[in-house]
């Protein structure tokens, strides 16, 4: 069921005047409401405005646009950084251009929407995957490229990477979308890039949302400095709005508080993990905030006893009902506390259903 708000969720949503402990969403550092970094974009509002209405490429420009990308860049670990107005056009600058180059590009399976694009190849497995990959590096020509989510439920990917290491590596370009990973995984949050740069790919390039782990309303794609900057001579990159040179300016001198608050959302998932009696029945990702299970009847049931998740059928109506617990840095530890014995209590009750 849908629920209208008035205004973005903390980490209680009131519906039809009844308050409900709020556990879902991809705000995973809880910046939407919280007061220093709402009193942080303010402060770069007035310094930087809200909006610059030009292309990037203009022959005048504002330089909070390439510190920001700079300061990305060196924190993730890679050449360089280009920022976009949001991730699915970081994603599609990246696709569009690598398949005017000529190259054939694959999807992973199970691959986020904004890596999609037609004419990548989808095999239905990772071991016809395996052959697709092997099949056009043996006819030559550019190499193949793999598009793939970091962040991924299944276990091929995040944290090990165990279905990457099966491939010919150095004969590939990997593409990998971090939205779910940058700002919440890795060293300092810095996401999936390390890890990913370790495999020894022929060329990685990272995209991701900034709205998710870093609550900005922009995307960003990370990689080699030549190849960044052929993304900057491109017509769709000068073609297209940049985002809010306040919320550059967040990034920028926002380091402080994306910190904190990544301590108060670890210390909320170990409190979480620690309480609960029976992670086993949850698909999840260790070291990632998202426990995600396939009963429907556990969102009605928590629902009932006073908690919203993520619940709803994604990408579009045919895609598959989507259960999950979010936990956010904007929790209280009673919130931790209450959700985690309102689940042990009804996982007592009997079998709501398992995902193994």
């Amino acid at each position: 069921m849908a629920h209208p708000l008035e205004r973005i969720p903390g980490r209680q949503i009131d519906i039809q005047g009844k308050t409900f402990g709020y556990f879902g969403g991809t705000a995973y550092l809880g910046l939407q409401a919280h007061l220093p970094f709402m009193e942080l974009f303010q402060g770069c509002v007035d310094t930087y405005g809200m909006h610059h209405g030009s292309s990037r490429k203009s022959n005048v420009y504002l330089k909070v646009y390439g510190q920001s990308e700079e300061r990305l860049a060196h924190w993730v670990g890679s050449g360089s950084c280009l920022a976009m107005s949001s991730g699915f056009l970081a994603a599609q600058l990246v696709i569009q251009t690598l398949l005017g180059q000529g190259h054939t590009l694959f999807l992973a399976p199970g691959t986020h929407p904004a890596l999609k694009m037609n004419g990548a190849q989808a095999p239905a497995s990772y071991g016809e995957l395996a052959q697709g990959i092997q099949d056009q590096i043996d006819k030559g020509g550019p190499l193949p490229v793999l598009l793939f989510d970091t962040i991924d439920h299944s276990g091929k990917h995040y944290p090990g990477f165990g279905a990457l290491k099966s491939l010919p590596l150095d004969k590939i370009i990997l593409v990998a979308d971090d939205s779910h990973g940058l700002g919440v995984v890795g060293r300092d949050g810095a996401g999936c890039h390390p890890a990913l740069e370790a495999l020894g790919s022929a060329k990685l390039m990272v995209c991701a949302s900034l709205g998710k782990g870093l609550g900005v309303q922009a995307g960003a794609v990370f990689g080699p400095r030549e190849d960044l900057d052929l993304l900057r001579e491109t017509a769709f990159y000068g073609g297209a709005s940049p985002a809010s040179p306040a919320l550059m300016g967040c990034l920028l001198h926002g380091a402080d508080i994306y910190a904190q608050r990544r301590i108060k959302l670890m210390d909320n998932y170990a409190r979480f993990k620690e309480l609960l009696d029976r992670a086993e029945y949850f698909d999840h990702l260790e070291g990632h905030p998202t426990f995600e299970f396939r009963e429907t009847s556990l969102a009605k049931a928590l629902e009932e006893r006073g908690f919203i998740i993520t619940n709803f059928n994604y990408p579009n109506a045919q895609g598959p009902l989507v259960g999950r617990i979010v936990l956010s840095a904007h929790h209280e530890p009673g919130d931790i506390e209450n959700l985690a014995g309102c689940l042990n209590a009804l996982m007592a009750q009997g079998p709501l259903g398992h995902n193994a």
